[in-house]
């Protein structure tokens, strides 16, 4: 539960971001960054939670990307000799029913594109991961068709690992063995090899030199982190920051006050 201080501070920072997106701040402040934002869950069926953002929330953080960036494909981020300042980029985590049913709506009717990190075990599966536990419901996850009917929209298609495991914690060969299965999975199922992809768990302490190394043998061209912070203009693909929408922000003038003041 959020003390008062907290809840305090939120909304004056959604004060303070809503001057500054009046007078012009966030557009100065952004260009010379790239962000990639994340989510996991968007839905109603569900409270807010870290993971877990309402439909009218995440239109809300929608719109307000699409106000005060260039909104582009996360692989279009990562081609070199452009000008990558001032563009963002919209990522999902783990493969959730809802990003299908109720978030890719929502960005083909704003015109937004999207990259969709899946775990390739999890698809079509009952599986119950530990975070979903103690849920009131759970919320499911995508088929494989409808996997390629995002595709078939236009939205991007990435790997999340097979079984969303630490690859800082496994050995080795495990590791490669997880990435190899849900390399395979994606390719089979959309005709094409992935190329973009994002750690499970996405905090400092997952991501060691051995596994970045472990994700380019695979063959990805990218990996994706998921603990706050802005890129360069011209990044690192296989050293990304992301930031995760739900677990820190409660709207968007909020993510605009904190990332403008270098707090994301």
């Amino acid at each position: 539960m959020l003390t008062a201080r907290v809840r305090f501070n939120r909304r004056l920072k959604d004060l303070l971001g809503r001057a500054a997106g009046i007078g012009g701040v966030y557009r100065r402040r952004f260009r010379t960054h790239m962000t990639i934002v994340a989510f996991h869950r968007v839905t109603d069926e569900l409270p807010a939670d870290g993971l877990t953002c309402s439909s009218a929330g995440f239109e809300a953080f929608c719109r307000f990307f699409a106000r005060h960036f260039r909104v582009l494909p996360l692989s279009e981020q990562l081609a070199r000799g452009r000008d990558l300042g001032g563009t963002l980029s919209i990522t999902f985590d783990d493969g959730y029913r809802d990003n299908v049913e109720v978030a890719a709506p929502i960005l083909s009717r704003l015109g937004l594109p999207a990259t969709f990190f899946v775990t390739t075990g999890f698809i079509g599966s009952q599986v119950v991961p530990p975070w979903d536990r103690q849920l009131p419901r759970q919320p499911g996850w995508m088929t494989w068709d409808q996997v390629r009917s995002l595709k078939a929209l236009g939205f991007e298609i990435g790997s999340h690992t097979d079984t969303h495991l630490d690859l800082a914690k496994v050995d080795a060969a495990v590791a490669r063995t997880d990435l190899a299965a849900s390399h395979q999975k994606l390719t089979q199922a959309l005709g094409a090899a992935p190329r973009l992809f994002a750690y499970p768990f996405g905090g400092a302490q997952h991501i060691t030199p051995a596994a970045r190394e472990l994700v380019r043998a695979t063959g990805f061209a990218c990996c994706a982190s998921c603990y706050g912070g802005v890129n360069p203009s011209a990044p690192d693909p296989f050293d990304l920051r992301r930031i995760g929408i739900a677990e820190w922000f409660n709207s968007p003038n909020q993510f605009g006050f904190e990332l403008a003041s270098g707090r994301a």
